[in-house]
C-alpha cells in the first residue's frame, strides 16, 4: 500500500510539474507576442523591476531602457517566434532555454538564449535574459 500510495504521488508530482513547466514555456511565448505588438503594458507587468538583458552584442538593456527602446521601435518586429525550449524549475524559480527566430522589417536572424524567471505570489516574472549567440544575421 505504501508502495503504491509512493507511486501515485510522484505520477501526480511530475504531472504538476510538468503542467507548470508548460505555463511558463506559455508565457514566454506570451511576452515574445508582447513584444511584437510592443504591449508596454503587458511587458510592464511581465518584467521584473530589476530585469536585466544581455543582447548578444554585449549591450545590457534595463527594464526601463528595453520598454522604451521596445516602443521606439513599434511595428519594426514582424515576429519573435519561439521554435525551440524547455523549462527547468527549481520552487519558485524557473529557467529556460532556446532558441528565437526574429524578423524586423529590415532584417531576420537567430537568438540563443537563457532566461531566468522566478515566481511571486503565484505569477511569473523575467527578471534575466542573456542571448548567448546570435546568428544568420541578414
Amino acid at each position: 500500500m505504501k508502495y503504491l500510495l509512493s507511486v501515485l504521488i510522484l505520477f501526480f508530482w511530475s504531472f504538476a510539474s510538468a503542467q507548470t513547466e508548460q505555463q511558463l514555456l506559455d508565457f514566454e511565448k506570451q511576452i515574445e507576442a508582447a513584444v511584437v505588438a510592443a504591449d508596454i503594458s503587458f511587458l510592464q507587468k511581465a518584467y521584473a523591476n530589476d530585469f536585466r538583458f544581455k543582447h548578444g552584442t554585449g549591450h545590457i538593456d534595463s527594464k526601463a531602457s528595453w520598454l522604451k527602446d521596445v516602443e521606439k521601435n513599434k511595428g519594426k518586429f514582424v515576429s519573435r517566434n519561439v521554435e525551440k525550449s524547455e523549462a527547468e524549475l527549481h520552487g519558485d524559480i524557473g529557467i529556460t532555454q532556446g532558441t528565437i527566430a526574429v524578423t524586423r522589417t529590415e532584417s531576420t536572424y537567430t537568438i540563443h538564449y537563457v532566461r531566468v524567471y522566478r515566481r511571486v505570489g503565484g505569477t511569473w516574472e523575467l527578471f534575466m535574459h542573456r542571448t548567448v549567440q546570435q546568428e544568420n544575421f541578414k
